[in-house]
C-alpha cells in the first residue's frame, strides 16, 4: 500500500475477530515504531507488548469500559450527540450508548496485541529538560501512529486509546502489574488485531482551508487549484 493511500485510508478499528496474527507480521509492526523520530535521537520510548497475558488485556478492556461509564455516562445524548454528527441518524444514538456504557472500549479484551507506550523524562544524563508534554508523549504518539500504519497497510486494524490509563490510581495499578518503573509513564494503549469487518469510508476532514494558516495566524492556506483559478 503506498504511503499517502494508507494515511488516508487508516481507521480506527474497535471490533476484533480474536483470531492470531503472524508473529512475522506483528514483528514487522512494532519493528515500525523503532524508525519514528525523536530529539537527538535519544529515543525516550518503551513499549510493552502483551499477546498472551489475556488477564491483562481483560483487565486494561475492564478499567477503559469504566472510566467510559465515568466520563460519559452522565452525559445527556444532545451533550455528545454532535460528535457523531458523521453517522447517519438511525445509528447515532446506538453507537452513543455504546460510548455511555463503555461496551465501545471492551476492544482490548479481543485484540492479537496489545501495546503500551512508555515515555520517560529522566531516563538521560541529558543536561537539557525534555518535559513530557512536550518530548516524551510526542515521540511515544509518532511511533504508535507508525505501528498504525504498518498494521493497516499489511491488512490488520488498530485502534488506539488512554481511557484504562487516564486515572492515576488505575495508572498505578497497570504500571504494578506490568512492573513499569516509575521514571517511566504509560502514554497509549494500541491494539492491534484482525478487524471484523474493513472500514473504509471514515468522518470527513475540515478543508486545508479550515486548519492551515498560510504565513500567518488567520491566513487561510489556499490550494494550488484554487490559486490557478484566480490567476486566470
Amino acid at each position: 500500500m503506498e504511503l499517502l493511500e494508507a494515511i488516508k485510508t487508516r481507521r480506527s478499528i474497535r471490533e476484533f475477530t480474536g483470531e492470531r496474527i503472524p508473529d512475522e507480521h506483528i514483528e514487522m509492526i512494532l519493528d515500525a515504531a523503532r524508525y519514528a523520530p525523536s530529539p537527538e535521537n535519544l529515543q525516550m520510548w518503551r513499549y510493552v507488548v502483551i499477546r498472551e497475558d489475556q488477564e491483562m488485556k481483560d483487565l486494561i478492556a475492564e478499567l477503559s469500559m469504566e472510566v467510559a461509564r465515568q466520563v460519559f455516562g452522565a452525559q445527556p445524548y444532545e451533550l455528545t450527540g454532535g460528535r457523531l454528527w458523521y453517522l447517519p441518524d438511525h445509528l447515532r444514538p446506538t453507537e452513543f450508548e455504546k460510548i455511555r456504557d463503555g461496551s465501545l472500549f471492551i476492544y482490548p479484551k479481543y485484540a492479537d496485541t496489545v501495546v503500551i507506550g512508555c515515555a520517560s523524562e529522566s531516563f538521560t544524563d541529558s543536561h537539557l529538560p525534555y518535559a513530557m508534554h512536550l518530548f516524551g508523549s510526542v515521540v511515544v504518539a509518532m511511533g504508535m501512529l507508525q505501528m498504525w500504519l504498518a498494521s493497516h497497510s499489511l491488512g490488520y486494524g488498530a485502534g488506539w486509546m488512554a481511557l484504562a490509563i487516564a486515572d492515576a490510581r488505575q495508572r498505578e495499578m497497570i504500571c504494578e502489574r506490568l512492573g513499569v518503573p516509575r521514571t517511566w509513564e504509560p502514554i497509549g494503549v494500541l491494539c492491534i488485531g484482525v478487524p471484523k469487518e474493513k472500514r473504509m469510508l471514515g468522518p470527513s476532514r475540515f478543508p486545508l482551508e479550515g486548519v492551515m494558516y498560510s504565513e500567518r495566524w488567520g491566513i487561510p492556506y489556499r490550494r494550488v487549484a484554487f490559486r490557478k483559478e484566480k490567476a486566470k
